[in-house]
């Protein structure tokens, strides 16, 4: 025991300032051990004991009952664990010398102070409110108590449209439950990713299933100040970004972190971390050691290397409690100290799932800590099992011995289970070579005889020996090899590439040349291995492109489009109608690509003209292929649609399509063709201006309209102000930036210029003419449905981001234009 002592724990007086996880954790256990100890807990609100982390599921409805969130009542916890409870009781002041605590009763103001032998300080963390301009507005919420979600909850009845601010864990799942009660979502993250706390190579597909579930996101931006407004359902907020972007919306969530509640300890002089965090030992002692804090509110130690950290989860905080009571209790001699954080943490996003453990590759990079990484997917069982689905996982492990360091996992099923061994062989300490060999329970229908998690291990170790060399992306440097069958890359054609399918690579190695820079890449990176190994073997300079096309170029899951009004109707949850006509059905679950598409192909091509087919798939770029498929074959796309990661697709076989066949041979084509395809290569005012009238007028008659921005054209889409882009751009991209027009205000006339004047003469014309102008043009675009598509291409030779470009913006290349041009039946080129 501490010598400050001076009783038998039976008789210690242990006051508990804070409850929920880690001040209830550490009550209940020291109750536990010791029925004589007088045990008081101090909480500020109403509540001591509820789950907080399930009040998004209430606001959204899937946890119905909201007394199941309050899991025990002031009055129920101090019966059960025989303590002292007061709620609605402020902790003002600490004296650590006299070891007494000051109180404040909040309802009524009476102050009084209570003498403690061991003090535990857990009062959590605040969420962050930064001092912008309008941030008091009563639209603007945050999310910590059960008031809180009480006052969201009622806000969201009658708002049709929510911003969210904040794209980490907490705000992603109250993307879902709003979406869940079908609210119009626009989600600001700062970052350039969403949930900023894993890598991009995850990030993208938890991207790609928001935009899918309709939901709006405004990357690498952020809240500058906030104003009163209106919407169609009354008083809104206007939120001002620093980009210059405004979004009215009836409620607005903040969502971007918390602090922690350090105001106690810091006026009582204990020591404070570099954020302001309460600085503990092992046992959870602050640098008073009468005085643990556990929690939130704490800086803990990394489990991985040793440093400190600071980790706002409900599982460490239970823990952490524990501990407290034990030392407290049962002394060091027999108590069990705290290991320091690992930091695991998973998020459902709507049918997946997505989660870290460890450190990521951000966090490795800004440590200046020697890593390697690989990336792989499989399926989270037996791919021959009904209802396999791919799942990705990322390793990163140290290049000196090999040692894990952080993983990350993301897909349909199975994520947690996958997370829980990894954190597991972070917490053992172990290696990519033990990961390799490890055990896993195998049954068809819960996991493979070599499990994606060995998988995972095996490609770390083929990097490490030198097997192979596997790059994260596709660079210009090499020359790239597309070793898909030829069925695949035809109906989705990799730009810039060479196909050569793998089972004929060995024979065509004389159309390489030995002096060239070789990447080869797959749609999922296994294939692409194969044929690296093939490659390196006869003296070729090659390397494997991570997880294929799945990571480098992540397919965006479609929404389903606007179907034939003979087409049944394709529910939300990926079942097809029971009276939909199926004649016959194709399961392609647990095959990886190109494997549904081949498939596919070979069935429709026995189908009887006018039959239909009903397909399921689990990979997840199926629900792309299989639009190009029907496109490139002229057969008649029914419905898409997804759920649990299983893609369903209905498809009536026209008579004589055929991959080769014209496009007019498609019934639907057979109509006169209302859509256009426009390349805007030029930059100047009245030609933009022509091409945006074409499109509005395309559109107006229910065509189909893409609009293909390249080179000069690109100038139209630039946001007027400078933003903030990552990275560092070169000399001669910066001069581009500077030397060309940056918007549509800024263009210049093709005729009569004059240094800008004819343009602004061109403008008073048309404004005395009540002539439309370029941003209301572009404006009635948009909102027709019109598709801006910019080209990557001539992106990268002018030095321009994505994050330069207006909001809305697509980017393709050449396939994207071609397959476009083919669907409209008209080009025009201004």
């Amino acid at each position: 025991m501490n010598s400050s002592q001076t009783q038998p724990s039976s008789r210690l007086r242990v006051l508990i300032v804070g409850g929920v996880a880690a001040g209830a954790s550490a009550a209940a256990r020291a109750r536990r051990l010791s029925e004589g100890a007088h045990i008081t807990i101090i909480e500020r609100g109403p509540d001591v004991s509820f789950a907080n982390c399930g009040l998004p599921y209430h606001i959204g409805g899937e946890i119905a009952d909201r007394s199941r969130l309050a899991l025990h009542t002031p009055e129920s916890l101090a019966e059960l664990l025989n303590v002292e409870v007061r709620t609605r009781t402020e902790a003002v002041a600490i004296d650590a010398r006299g070891r007494t605590l000051a109180l404040r009763n909040l309802d009524t103001g009476a102050e009084e102070t209570l003498s403690y032998d061991k003090l535990v300080l857990a009062p959590g963390a605040a969420p962050l409110r930064p001092p912008l301009p309008g941030i008091d507005n009563p639209a603007i919420h945050t999310l910590r108590s059960l008031q809180d979600m009480d006052r969201i909850k009622a806000a969201a009845a009658s708002a049709r449209s929510v911003l969210i601010v904040g794209g980490g864990f907490i705000g992603l799942e109250m993307v879902e439950q709003l979406r869940h009660l079908e609210k119009q979502v626009t989600l600001v993250e700062t970052n350039d990713q969403v949930l900023p706390q894993v890598d991009a190579e995850i990030a993208g597909p938890i991207a790609s299933t928001l935009r899918t579930h309709d939901v709006e996101l405004v990357l690498g931006d952020a809240a500058e100040s906030f104003a009163p407004g209106k919407s169609p359902a009354g008083d809104a907020v206007v939120t001002r970004l620093k980009s210059g972007r405004e979004i009215t919306a009836d409620m607005v969530i903040l969502s971007i972190g918390v602090k922690p509640e350090n105001a106690l300890a810091s006026a009582a002089g204990l020591e404070l971390g570099a954020r302001g965090a309460i600085k503990v030992n092992q046992w959870m002692q602050t640098s008073d050691p009468d005085i643990y804090a556990a929690g939130d509110v704490v800086e803990g130690a990394d489990r991985i290397f040793g440093g400190a950290m600071h980790l706002a989860l409900g599982g460490p905080a239970n823990r952490q409690g524990r501990v407290i009571a034990d030392h407290i209790f049962l002394g060091p001699e027999k108590a069990h100290p705290y290991p320091g954080h690992i930091g695991t943490a998973i998020v459902r996003v709507f049918d997946m799932a997505a989660g870290v453990t460890g450190w990521t590759e951000k966090r490795l990079r800004q440590a200046g800590t020697a890593f390697e990484s690989t990336i792989v997917t499989d399926h989270q069982h037996a791919g021959y099992y009904p209802g396999a689905t791919p799942l990705t996982i990322k390793l990163l492990w140290s290049p000196a011995d090999g040692r894990l360091l952080g993983a990350q996992a993301f897909g349909a099923d199975g994520v947690d289970k996958r997370l829980d061994v990894l954190a597991t062989a972070l917490a053992g300490r172990m290696s990519i070579d033990e990961l390799a060999q490890l055990e896993l329970a195998y049954a068809p229908p819960f996991g493979s005889a070599r499990d994606v998690v060995n998988t995972a291990a095996f490609t770390a170790q083929n990097q490490r020996d030198g097997l192979v060399k596997i790059v994260p992306k596709i660079t210009a440097d090499r020359h790239l090899i597309d070793v898909r069958p030829q069925a695949v890359a035809s109906i989705d054609p990799l730009p810039d590439s060479t196909n050569i399918p793998f089972s004929d690579l060995r024979s065509r190695l004389g159309e390489l040349d030995a002096g060239k820079k070789y990447a080869v890449t797959c749609s999922l990176g296994k294939t692409s291995y194969f044929a690296a190994r093939i490659l390196m073997q006869h003296g070729f300079d090659v390397v494997s492109v991570a997880g294929g096309l799945k990571m480098s170029r992540p397919v965006e899951s479609e929404k389903t489009q606007p179907q034939p009004a003979t087409a049944a109707p394709v529910s939300k949850d990926g079942s097809l109608p029971e009276d939909a006509r199926i004649v016959e059905s194709l399961d392609c679950t647990g095959m990886s690509c190109p494997g549904p598409l081949l498939q596919l192909k070979s069935r429709m091509e026995t189908l009887a003209s006018g039959a239909e087919l009903h397909v399921t798939a689990s990979d997840p770029g199926f629900a792309h292929d299989v639009r190009a498929f029907c496109r490139s074959a002229n057969h008649e796309l029914l419905g898409v649609s997804s759920g649990k990661g299983i893609i369903s697709a209905r498809i009536r076989k026209t008579a004589g399509a055929s991959i080769s066949a014209p496009a007019t041979s498609s019934p639907q084509a057979t109509a006169r063709r209302k859509g256009a395809t426009v390349v805007v290569f030029s930059g100047e005012m009245d030609k933009v201006m022509a091409s945006l009238v074409i499109a509005n007028g395309a559109a107006a008659l229910g065509g189909k309209v893409t609009m293909f921005f390249t080179f000069w054209g690109l100038n139209a889409l630039r946001r007027e102000r400078p933003v903030q882009v990552p990275g560092k751009k070169s000399l001669l991209d910066r001069m581009f930036s500077w030397m060309l027009p940056r918007g549509l205000s800024r263009l210049p006339l093709s005729k009569m210029n004059f240094g800008g004047a004819g343009r602004a003469m061109m403008k008073h014309q048309m404004a005395t003419k009540n002539l439309p102008n370029l941003a209301g043009l572009l404006g009635s675009a948009k909102m027709s449905g019109v598709r801006f598509v910019a080209c990557t291409m001539s992106m990268e030779a002018m030095g321009i981001q994505p994050e330069e470009l207006i909001d809305g913006v697509e980017f393709g290349g050449v396939a994207d234009y071609l397959d476009s041009a083919e669907l409209s039946g008209t080009n025009l080129f201004a």
